[in-house]
């Protein structure tokens, strides 16, 4: 079965190559390793999961893969939530609103759609509220990850 992720990798590392997503020599890689960062999300987007990716880099250990995730996650977060103590007591809101996130996830668990959610909450923008699910599935995935090694 390790053999059919590496041949699933080097077809990745193939296309990656011949579509001329190589990166310039001064991207940011992994500390100790020549591998750029940007290849473990092109890796990611394209479908494929981390182990694969880290059975192809195997001088990228799973602990600098998932900084890397978190990283991003983070950086995503700013346009989409934020918390100050003056609005909302500090409750983590979607940016420019008063609406806090954890409605999102109430209207949800409770069996409603977004669209229900965006009726509701008009100055939520979809974009926003897409955004911030994309974040906690990320936000999972990493945990998850971090949690089986």
């Amino acid at each position: 079965m390790m053999q059919t992720s590496k041949s699933v990798s080097t077809t990745i590392e193939d296309s990656v190559i011949q579509s001329g997503e190589e990166v310039a020599d001064d991207a940011h890689v992994f500390e100790g390793t020549d591998v750029p960062v940007k290849k473990l999300f092109y890796y990611l987007e394209k479908g494929y999961n981390l182990h694969i990716f880290l059975d192809y880099f195997p001088s990228v250990s799973r602990e600098q893969a998932v900084e890397e995730i978190g990283k991003r996650v983070r950086e995503n977060a700013d346009g989409v939530v934020h918390s100050r103590k003056d609005t909302m007591s500090g409750l983590p809101v979607f940016r420019g609103t008063r609406v806090p996130v954890k409605n999102l996830f109430d209207y949800l668990a409770s069996g409603d759609n977004l669209d229900e959610f965006l009726c509701g909450f008009p100055s939520v923008s979809r974009e926003q509220a897409v955004k911030a699910l994309d974040m906690a599935k990320e936000a999972l995935e990493s945990y998850a990850y971090e949690s089986a090694s």
